[in-house]
């Protein structure tokens, strides 16, 4: 004597397995998913980066300005002291360069991407000594025309030619190199 099972749903009365077109959908589903997904998180990490890169450069800032003070040093040059001489701990990072002197602007900090898409991309912090840069010597450079107009301190230069502070978010200037 056979005996018939009545399914409600097709699916839950198949042998098992799944169709080869089944598969496919799922898979071109998943592929279309990461596609979509994986620029969003890679932009989402650079981003935070700069976070990170902007707090830690104003930190610098602040200390190179506490140190040229104790020092009574007016104007910042590369054998002033160095980075070990600040009060804060600059942790050690593969992915960024951390510099006192900007080429051209003598009190502010700087950063240099040293790896991945962005690499060589340039970080410009003016921070406290944007005022006495942009009063005196730096008017009517780009920099000090964006820092006047809106108080911007943070500022990008493009590494070599590519267009890398846009994925930033940020407008590109000629900031000079990161010593």
């Amino acid at each position: 004597m056979k005996k018939y099972i009545l399914c409600k749903k097709v699916w839950a009365c198949k042998d098992g397995g799944f169709t080869l077109m089944e598969i496919l959908v799922a898979v071109l589903i998943l592929t279309i998913l990461i596609t979509m997904a994986v620029p969003m998180y890679e932009r989402t990490v650079e981003k935070s980066r700069l976070a990170e890169v902007s707090t830690l450069l104003k930190r610098i800032s602040e200390s190179k300005l506490r140190t040229m003070d104790s020092q009574n040093i007016t104007n910042y040059y590369t054998s002033a002291f160095g980075m070990d001489e600040l009060d804060i701990t600059v942790p050690s990072s593969d992915d960024f360069y951390y510099g006192l002197y900007p080429e051209s602007y003598s009190n502010a900090v700087c950063a240099r991407r040293l790896r991945g898409d962005n690499a060589g991309t340039v970080f410009l912090y003016l921070g406290e000594a944007a005022p006495d840069y942009c009063y005196t010597g730096g008017k009517g450079t780009a920099i000090c025309t964006e820092y006047l107009s809106s108080g911007r301190r943070l500022f990008c230069q493009n590494a070599s030619g590519k267009s890398t502070c846009e994925s930033y978010g940020l407008d590109s200037y000629t900031t000079g190199s990161c010593q």
